[in-house]
């Protein structure tokens, strides 16, 4: 049969209102998405190189690795291989080392005038 006025109405009004209801689909554009993309990278790369910036300025006594060194190597001369001499100072003391493959030998303990430029050369020869 026919059908009737009221259902054409409704199906005519059912089609106008799913011809409006689709959602106009919008692509985004790739330049918009790869800015987006690199401003969020300089955004994190920022945050990190901060936080290595401040605990390398933070560094306090309470880390060990900063520590005052007690004793350090003023000099090192290689002789011969993996030999050598080297000028060591522990605290206010300062000593001359010598240095082979399996050992490690006091040679003197060297005063501050021994280091003037030309005590040193003599007190060298004097001690070896």
């Amino acid at each position: 049969m026919f059908p009737l006025r009221s259902e054409i109405f409704r199906f005519s009004l059912e089609a106008k209102a799913a011809a409006k209801a689709r959602p106009a689909i919008e692509v985004p554009s790739l330049w918009g998405y790869s800015l987006k993309i690199l401003l969020a990278l300089a955004v994190v790369l920022s945050v990190i190189l901060l936080f290595a910036y401040l605990l390398r300025r933070v560094r306090v006594a309470s880390f060990p690795f900063s520590r005052q060194k007690r004793i350090e190597v003023l000099e090192f001369v290689p002789l011969m291989g993996k030999w050598g001499v080297a000028l060591v100072r522990v605290g206010r003391r300062k000593f001359l080392v010598g240095l082979a493959e399996g050992a490690i030998t006091l040679l003197a303990e060297v005063e501050d005038r021994d280091l003037e430029e030309e005590t040193f050369a003599k007190a060298l020869e004097d001690n070896m």
